[in-house]
């Protein structure tokens, strides 16, 4: 499978670094930078890249990819999938998927009548630790309780309170805990569980209106989850999964998901399942072969659930910038 770079930030050098190391298979043919080529020259030269475009209609006209992945701030994402999409190529996006829902689903509905592949980029849900989590949860069912908790005092939070807004820190961008750290917690949860009945959003607002930090409350029939997600303070990361019949805890944060612990019966045990160094391997090989066996189906329900996430995500989201007072609800 052959991919070209969109971008050259922190996610994208880490892309690169992997499939240089670790994703059999996998070859990189170009990078794009419409801002900073200077950088792209660096990444291309330590990565070997033969291709570097500043241009992106020229990079759709005449790289050979079989996919584009697009790691540029998060409200750039639609505009350069559509514009791959139109252009006839596979894409894969960065999370998070769109900043709106009719994004969402125009971006779907263009992938799927052309036949095309456009995957988003959410690693845990990828691993076989994840995987091991949803089986096991009967292990201790009934569920009753989850708590996620992705909290990282972010290395632009000082120069955000002076009044340097990083893209992380920007309403306009697409920044914000809850499109950075909380969408982990969320599609881990969806992931699990499925579409909640209800939720909630309560967040921390900075001096730009941005969530600096924040909790949504998922409320399911017979249980309720509580993810958490702060820029502005630090904490350790977990998610713990309560059932009648014991937990499971995941003692990372919600994008490494690196180790489970189950308590079952009084008696506890560690599970490490997953097979690479990178959190990022897993998604990629799942990518490539889900494309390489023209598995179409697997990628419309990964699709489906990207368009189900930004539905659940947006209308709180959306309310809390137009600045609502107080905690932002909505029914599903």
């Amino acid at each position: 499978m052959r991919i070209s770079i969109i971008g050259t930030g922190m996610i994208a050098t880490e892309v690169i670094t992997m499939l240089k190391t670790e994703a059999k298979g996998v070859e990189i043919t170009s990078i794009f930078s419409h801002s900073n080529r200077e950088k792209a020259q660096t990444l291309a030269k330590l990565n070997h890249i033969e291709r570097i475009y500043t241009d992106y209609a020229q990079l759709l006209k005449e790289d050979d990819a079989d996919f584009v992945y697009i790691a540029l701030v998060n409200s750039a994402h639609y505009e350069f999938v559509r514009k791959a999409l139109e252009a006839g190529r596979n894409v894969i996006v960065e999370k998070p998927f769109t900043m709106t829902v009719a994004e969402a689903e125009e971006l779907a509905a263009m992938a799927v009548e052309r036949k095309l592949y456009l995957f988003e980029a959410i690693s845990p849900l990828h691993m076989p630790n994840f995987r091991l989590v949803k089986e096991s949860l009967t292990r201790i069912a009934p569920v009753h309780f989850v708590q996620c908790n992705f909290s990282q005092y972010s290395s632009r939070y000082e120069q955000y309170l002076q009044n340097d807004i990083a893209p992380a820190f920007s309403p306009e961008l697409g920044g914000g805990a809850l499109n950075d750290l909380n969408v982990y917690n969320i599609n881990i949860v969806i992931g699990l569980f499925g579409r909640p009945t209800a939720t909630q959003y309560f967040p921390n607002r900075g001096h730009n209106g941005i969530d600096t930090s924040g909790v949504m409350v998922l409320s399911y029939p017979t249980m309720t989850a509580t993810c958490t997600a702060a820029k502005d303070s630090s904490s350790p990361s977990f998610i713990i999964i309560q059932g009648e019949k014991g937990w499971i805890r995941i003692p990372t944060t919600a994008n490494e998901f690196s180790s489970v612990e189950i308590m079952e019966q009084g008696r506890l045990t560690s599970y490490q399942r997953n097979a690479y160094e990178s959190r990022l391997t897993h998604e990629f090989m799942d990518f490539k072969d889900v494309w390489e066996r023209k598995d179409y189906g697997q990628m419309e329900a990964w699709l489906g659930n990207s368009v189900e996430i930004a539905r659940i995500m947006r209308s709180p989201l959306q309310a809390f910038r137009s600045n609502q007072v107080g905690p932002v609800q909505d029914i599903c």
